[in-house]
C-alpha cells in the first residue's frame, strides 16, 4: 500500500489476512477501513475493532489508535482497489452484468439458464439470492465490492467459471463494483425509481450508464433498442454494441407471436436467422428480458440453439410474476412503470375482474407513490392499497400520498398487510385475478430499524387453504 497517496503513522510489517469495512466483520489479522455512511460513520468504530483485532485502519482523517494507519482523501474509492489487489480479480471468470430499473432479476436468471444450457457452471448475484454452488441469503441486490469479491472467491474454489450479477444504480454510482470487468453489461430500461437517492432522472441515467466504462476492451455493450436510453448509449463510442427490441434496425429483433396465462411465444431475429422461442414465464414485459438474455447469449458466443433452450427452460423466477395458487401471483412490481407493465400484462389474461394488493416504501422516492395511486386504480378493477416497508415512516402518511393519485372509488384502503391480502382473496370470485405486487420474493416488513417475518406467498397459501 506504499505507493497509494497517503499519510502514514505507525507504519510497520504486517500480515494481514482480510479486509473489511464493516467493524462487526473484523476478525485478527484484518485490515479496516474506515467509510463514512448515510447513518454510520466508520471512523467511529475504530475502538471496536481494535478490541476484535485489526492490525491496520485506513481512514478519511487521523484517528487515535496505536495500529498502523493511512489517511486518504476518500477510504471508499479506495476499496476497490485494495480488494482486486488483495483477492485477485478472476480475469479467467466470465462477468455479466445486468441494470435497468425493472428486470434485471428475471433477465440475469435466464442468462443464468442460458450459461448453464451451455454447459457453463455460472453463478449469480442479485435481489433474490446470491448462488454458486449452493444458495445464500441477498443481503442486498449489488453487494460491496469487498463482498462481491470475497463471493468470487468462494466460487472460484467451487468450480464456478461465470456470473451474471445484477447492478443496482447505487452501487453503480457508489463504486462498489469499481474492480469488476464485464465481458457483457446489459441495459433493460430506465423509468422513475430511487430518485431519493439520484434526484434527477438525469443523474439517475448517468449512473446506470456507468456499467459500460466497466466492459473489458472486448466487452460487450447492451441496450434495449425499444427505449430512450439508446441515443445516450450510441452516443459513448463503445467498441462492442448489441441492440435488441422490436425496433427495425435492432441487432436482435423479437416478434411477440403469442402470449397467455401459459406463456409468451416469441419470433427471434438474428444475422438473417429465426428462431421461435416458448417461454412459460408470464407477461408481455418479459418479451424484452428475454430479447435481452438472448442478445447476452450472443455476446458470449453462445449457440443460438443453447440460449433457446436456455431460455425455455427457465420455469420461473421467484416473487416474479409468480403464480401461487389459482389465479393468485405476487410480482416485485414497486415502480409506477413496472405497475403498469404488469396490471396491462394481467388484464390481457384476465376473464373476470382484476384486483391488485400494493403499497409504496418509507424512506424512498415519494414523486412515484401518487402515480402508483393512478396507475393502479387505472388499470385494476379493484385496488386494495396497503403497507410496504414503511421503514421509519408513518403507514398511513404513505397511503395518503397514494391516494393524492386516485380518481375514483375502485380502491380500499386496509394498513395491515395480511389483512389487504386476505380482503382481496375473499373479494375474488370464479375467474378474478389477484395480483399482490411491491413485494415479491421477499420475505419480511420493514418497521423503523426492525425487519419482521413476512411473506405475500405465505399469507396467501394460508389464506387460500382456510377459504379466508
Amino acid at each position: 500500500m506504499s505507493d497509494l497517496p497517503s499519510q502514514a503513522y505507525n507504519m510497520e510489517d504486517i500480515e494481514i489476512s482480510s479486509i473489511e469495512f464493516d467493524s462487526r466483520k473484523v476478525i485478527p489479522g484484518s485490515l479496516y477501513v474506515a467509510v463514512k455512511g448515510a447513518r454510520f460513520d466508520g471512523h467511529d468504530f475504530i475502538g471496536d475493532v481494535e478490541r476484535a483485532g485489526a492490525v491496520a485502519v485506513i481512514t478519511e482523517h487521523r484517528v487515535a489508535t496505536h495500529l498502523p494507519q493511512l489517511v486518504l482523501d476518500n477510504t471508499r474509492d479506495i476499496i476497490g482497489k485494495l480488494a482486486v489487489r488483495f483477492y485477485g480479480n478472476f480475469a479467467q471468470m466470465a462477468k455479466i452484468g445486468v441494470t435497468g430499473t425493472n428486470g434485471k432479476t428475471t433477465t440475469t436468471f435466464l442468462i443464468h439458464s442460458i450459461l448453464t444450457q451451455a454447459g457453463k457452471k455460472p453463478g449469480l448475484i442479485g435481489t433474490v439470492y446470491y448462488l454458486g454452488a449452493s444458495r445464500s441469503k441477498a443481503t442486498r441486490t449489488t453487494p460491496e465490492i469487498l463482498d462481491i469479491l470475497k463471493l468470487l472467491k468462494e466460487y472460484q474454489s467451487q468450480g464456478i467459471d461465470s456470473l451474471v450479477m445484477e447492478v443496482s444504480s447505487h452501487a453503480l454510482k457508489l463504486g462498489r463494483v469499481e474492480g469488476i470487468d464485464f465481458d457483457a453489461a446489459v441495459f433493460t430500461n430506465l423509468s422513475q425509481d430511487h430518485l431519493d437517492f439520484h434526484v434527477t432522472m438525469d443523474d439517475y441515467m448517468r449512473s446506470k450508464l456507468r456499467i459500460f466504462s466497466l466492459l473489458k476492451l472486448n466487452g460487450c455493450a447492451i441496450y434495449n433498442n425499444d427505449e430512450d436510453i439508446r441515443d445516450a448509449v450510441t452516443s459513448m463510442s463503445l467498441p462492442c454494441v448489441l441492440s435488441f427490441g422490436q425496433t427495425e434496425g435492432s441487432d436482435i429483433r423479437g416478434r411477440l407471436i403469442e402470449q397467455s396465462i401459459d406463456g409468451l411465444r416469441i419470433e427471434i431475429s438474428y444475422k438473417a436467422k429465426s428462431y421461435e422461442v416458448k417461454s412459460p414465464l408470464i407477461g408481455r414485459f418479459n418479451f424484452h428480458n428475454i430479447l435481452g438474455a438472448f442478445a447476452a447469449g450472443v455476446a458470449l458466443d453462445v449457440s443460438a440453439d443453447r440460449i433457446v433452450e436456455g431460455i425455455e427452460k427457465l420455469r420461473f423466477v421467484p416473487g416474479r410474476m409468480e403464480r401461487i395458487v389459482d389465479n393468485v401471483f405476487v410480482d416485485y412490481a414497486h415502480t409506477p412503470a413496472a405497475i403498469e407493465n404488469i396490471l396491462k400484462s394481467a388484464r390481457e389474461y384476465a376473464r373476470g375482474k382484476l384486483i391488485v394488493v400494493f403499497g409504496c416504501g418509507g424512506d424512498r422516492d415519494r414523486d412515484k407513490r401518487a402515480k402508483m395511486g393512478a396507475l393502479a386504480t387505472r388499470f385494476a378493477d379493484l385496488a386494495v392499497i396497503t403497507t410496504d416497508n414503511p421503514r421509519h415512516e408513518t403507514p398511513s402518511d404513505i397511503i395518503n400520498d397514494i391516494l393524492q393519485g386516485v380518481a375514483g372509488d375502485n380502491y380500499k384502503m386496509i394498513e395491515d398487510r395480511t389483512a389487504a391480502i386476505e380482503y382481496a382473496m375473499a373479494m375474488k370470485q370464479g375467474d378474478d385475478m389477484v395480483i399482490v405486487a411491491g413485494k415479491g420474493h421477499e420475505e419480511y416488513q420493514i418497521f423503523d430499524d426492525e425487519s419482521i417475518d413476512f411473506s405475500d406467498a405465505e399469507v396467501i397459501k394460508r389464506c387460500f387453504e382456510n377459504s379466508c
